[in-house]
């Protein structure tokens, strides 16, 4: 009998590759994720440490010329913020859709997998049907000679 072969072998490789494949997209998007929310925390800690340091100037009095450059930094640094939160967000929303995409193909392997085994079981069984029957025929081949063997010999 011939060895076993799947049947959507071709697919299973293909999906195989496009899982590692989405993997490591994954990997890089949630770096990529994870970055942005360090470069954002990092920009609110500095706007809140500017604001208590503008505070505390604030209450001792200021100049003019240095109220004006401090609410520019604040404004610059607000901008800077928002972009930060829009990048987190655009970064997330991709480590999210690679995720996805990773769990459909992971699931779509899981049934070729399913399938594999209940192809497989069924080669076995065939094998098995297939032995049986050649056991059968030899055993039945050699009956048929005992039998010839104990016949009597015609006598001429």
């Amino acid at each position: 009998m011939k060895k076993f072969k799947f049947t959507l072998q071709t697919l299973f490789d293909v999906k195989q590759s496009l899982k590692e494949k989405l993997q490591a997209e994954y990997a890089a998007a949630e770096a990529a994720y994870q970055a942005a929310m360090e470069k954002l925390t990092s920009l609110v800690r500095t706007f809140e440490e500017e604001m208590d340091t503008f505070e505390a100037r604030s209450r001792e009095g200021i100049a003019a010329h240095e109220l004006a450059s401090a609410a520019a930094y604040h404004e610059d640094l607000l901008v800077r913020i928002r972009r930060a939160e829009a990048e987190a967000a655009r970064t997330l929303k991709i480590a999210e859709g690679k995720r996805e995409e990773l769990v459909t193909v992971h699931k779509e392997l899981k049934v070729l997998e399913k399938l594999y085994e209940k192809q497989h079981a069924e080669y076995l069984k065939e094998l098995e049907k297939d032995e049986a029957k050649a056991l059968d025929s030899i055993l039945s081949f050699q009956q048929t000679e005992e039998k010839e063997d104990d016949a009597p010999e015609e006598v001429k």
